[in-house]
């Protein structure tokens, strides 16, 4: 273990069994693995070389095993290159929580940031003005499931720290599941909050975070990430045509 993080140790397993029903699952030693902790395999070719054959995540823990299904990893995919089509097998490694040292933070004001940045000093937090400009350069109005999976994958981090309602959600960055909960972080007031969330980008610049149609959950910061966190908002729904089309289905359900 190269580090120890409030959001999980480093913890690098082998695959023990391919299931014998589906090439799509395989099983590895489950130690304190929970359900929804996501992990790259890994093959080594040989002493000295090795290579991400594939994503996993952990779908259920049964008699000490974990069971993991996977998909080809994509996260370093160059198109100048092929796109390696080698599959998982058995003693192939699963490295788990190798990010979970580094992680984005969206909280609703700069005094809650600041608070959650003090609480965990040994935690490497990456700035949301990262994100923010993710957000800009990919023309998504507001940050949906995809986004955080995507500029995490970019910028090498495991956790994303949602600041939601009274408590504070350390959500793994590729499944969403829960890595952690706490309650150190109070309500923001309404006039401190910003849209879509705590950035340098400022109060007098938010205008490009604004939306052509709005509704009450895209007023304010609590509503929107409950609304996230609970599935409501659609990976659709971040980009301006995603939302007219969300928007004219809505009249027509409405009117029928």
């Amino acid at each position: 273990m190269a580090y120890s993080s409030p959001f999980g140790n480093k913890l690098i397993v082998p695959i023990v069994e391919m299931d014998k029903d589906s090439e799509h699952y395989a099983y590895v030693p489950a130690f304190d693995l929970r359900v929804g902790e996501s992990g790259e395999i890994i093959r080594w070719f040989d002493k000295d070389h090795s290579g991400i054959v594939a994503k996993a995540a952990i779908v259920e823990v049964k008699d000490n095993l974990a069971k993991i299904a996977f998909e080809p990893f994509e996260g370093l995919e160059q198109k100048a290159f092929p796109t390696p089509t080698l599959l998982p097998q058995k003693n192939d490694e699963v490295i788990f929580r190798a990010f979970n040292d580094r992680a984005f933070l969206i909280a609703p004001s700069q005094d809650i940031y600041e608070k959650i940045k003090d609480a965990y000093p040994d935690v490497t937090w990456m700035h949301p003005d990262l994100f923010a400009a993710y957000l800009m350069d990919v023309g998504h109005t507001a940050p949906v499931k995809s986004d955080f999976r995507k500029v995490c994958t970019q910028y090498a981090t495991g956790i994303v720290y949602i600041v939601n309602l009274n408590e504070g959600q350390a959500l793994d960055c590729q499944t969403f599941s829960v890595v952690k909960k706490d309650y150190i972080t109070g309500r923001a007031p309404i006039e401190d909050r910003m849209l879509p969330f705590f950035s340098r980008i400022g109060n007098n610049n938010q205008e490009w975070f604004e939306y052509f149609i709005n509704d009450v959950k895209t007023q304010d910061y609590y509503l929107y990430f409950d609304s996230l966190l609970k599935g409501e908002i659609k990976d659709e729904d971040a980009t301006f045509f995603g939302r007219i089309n969300r928007y004219f289905s809505n009249t027509i359900k409405n009117i029928f």
